[in-house]
């Protein structure tokens, strides 16, 4: 009888997804994808310079850093 009491008190609490934060890990790997020097998909067909390119990546990174930090939120 005891083992059953030990097994409630082992259960998870739920988790809460921020919409928010999602959107922002969405955007940031968007912005990584369309606008990476050499690979992203606008820099196949327009040519769009490096200083550009590379800051996208910096912006895109820190998109998602900043949305990965408050995704998950216990209830």
């Amino acid at each position: 009888m005891s083992n059953a009491d030990k097994s409630d008190s082992k259960s998870k609490l739920p988790v809460k997804v921020s919409i928010f934060h999602l959107l922002l890990v969405l955007m940031g790997a968007n912005v990584m994808v369309l606008l990476a020097p050499d690979f992203g998909m606008l820099n196949s067909f327009l040519y769009i310079p490096d200083m550009y390119s590379w800051s996208s990546i910096v912006v895109g990174l820190a998109l998602i850093v900043t949305g990965f930090k408050g995704l998950y939120k216990s209830v």
